[in-house]
């Protein structure tokens, strides 16, 4: 958020939940292989971390990706992770100067973002949506984005439909998750995405996909 700089984007389409963990569910069983944290399930006291409706955990950027290009091939639609520009853009209310991502720009406890102690990701239908009808921009999961990371990229970015540097170390992450300090949920605030660690599914970190055409759907 260091560097004012105009965007003009063409037409999109953001999906308006997270993917939840039954959708992954189905994207490994379609692929034969098995779901996340098979055996952890098993346990009666682990099982409400694996509702269908919460977001769904992701050990990487790839899978992300994979999911939505999968996607993609069954719908024939042109469907992709957003950029970061389509993500802030969504998040600001059509680029708007919006604070956070909420209906009001504001964070109400408990209506409209989790209270800060909440501890867990919540169903990804949980609280109001923003005026475009986007929910848990922030506060939830944060969100995989298309782009990699770099910390100078707007400096020098085209004004049409930036797609983020071509090459790079750690893949961008956009929104805060329900660990994360509140203040990390401001729309304009960039993330980036630390490589797994040991094959581990990070509950707080998630994705949604864009249909990246402006066809009218």
């Amino acid at each position: 958020d260091d560097f004012v700089h105009p965007v003009r984007l063409s037409s999109y389409h953001l999906s308006r939940f997270q993917v939840q963990l039954s959708d992954f569910d189905l994207y490994f069983t379609v692929h034969g292989k098995p779901v996340l944290n098979l055996e952890k399930r098993k346990y009666e006291d682990l099982q409400y971390r694996y509702r269908p409706n919460l977001p769904t955990r992701t050990k990487s950027w790839q899978e992300a990706k994979d999911y939505c290009l999968w996607l993609g091939q069954l719908s024939g639609y042109p469907v992709d992770l957003p950029t970061e520009a389509q993500w802030e853009y969504a998040a600001r209310n059509r680029g708007q100067y919006v604070a956070f991502p909420t209906d009001n720009g504001s964070l109400n406890y408990g209506r409209n973002f989790p209270h800060p102690d909440e501890g867990d990701t919540f169903p990804v239908d949980q609280f109001v949506p923003t005026p475009l009808g986007f929910y848990n921009l922030s506060g939830n999961a944060t969100d995989w984005v298309n782009d990699w990371y770099d910390e100078n990229y707007y400096r020098y970015s085209p004004v049409d439909n930036p797609q983020g540097p071509s090459t790079g170390t750690q893949r961008v992450k956009r929104g805060a998750n329900v660990l994360e300090d509140p203040i990390l949920s401001a729309s304009t605030v960039r993330r980036w995405g630390i490589e797994p660690i040991n094959e581990i599914y990070f509950s707080t970190s998630s994705f949604r996909c864009a249909i990246q055409s402006e066809q009218s759907l």
